[in-house]
């Protein structure tokens, strides 16, 4: 399946009112309610597969996978030692795309992987055009200097938004760096998604 190029604000409401900007700025234009006349008003309580699938697909969405990366990155974490669903997390946290994003830097996820499909973005000095590419922590993103002065750069900053924890944002002169501290904890994780019901519909599909 291909990556999703379709309305961010169509794909919110059908997840539920679930922002996929994690600000619910694409709510601005209109309701938050699924399509259609009257929105989805089943009374029905829909079933476990139907509630994993939307879950699941919030996941995807909201860090812009496809539906086989999405898969064979579970099938990656469930090699490793530890508990799936954090290494799961902190394997989509580490993607260079999601960290230029949480740093405030860049306002979209969509936009942080265009900036790094373009070569803008240097990880420790090393040019890396690789949206999926993953961060180690101790390491350094640096965004290159011709594109500091950008007004969609300027624009951003100037909003100071406070990234988590684990990440910080440095602005000196004509340089723009970004700090990979740690993983995330577990208090840290994306908390409006139900990962492990995610983790259940895979471990069903295997």
């Amino acid at each position: 399946m291909s990556r999703f190029l379709g309305s961010i604000w169509k794909k919110s409401r059908s997840l539920g009112g679930f922002s996929l900007l994690e600000n619910g700025k694409e709510f601005s234009r209109g309701r938050k309610s699924p399509p259609g006349q009257h929105g989805k008003s089943r009374k029905r309580k829909p079933s476990i597969y139907a509630y994993q699938n939307k879950e699941k697909q919030k996941l995807r969405f909201l860090y812009g996978l496809r539906e086989r990366q999405l898969r064979n990155l579970f099938i990656s974490v469930k090699k490793k030692k530890g508990n799936a669903l954090y290494n799961l997390m902190t394997h989509l946290e580490s993607r260079l795309d999601n960290l230029v994003f949480r740093s405030g830097l860049l306002g979209t996820r969509k936009l942080a992987r265009q900036w790094v499909n373009h070569g803008h973005l240097l990880v420790n000095e090393e040019k890396v055009d690789i949206p999926s590419f993953l961060v180690k922590p101790g390491s350094t993103i640096s965004l290159k200097e011709k594109m500091a002065n950008h007004e969609i750069v300027k624009a951003q900053l100037q909003q100071n938004i406070k990234p988590p924890a684990y990440i910080s944002l440095d602005k000196k002169n004509s340089t723009i760096a970004i700090s990979y501290s740690r993983y995330p904890t577990d208090e840290e994780l994306e908390k409006n998604i139900d990962v492990s019901s995610v983790i259940e519909w895979y471990n069903k599909k295997m």
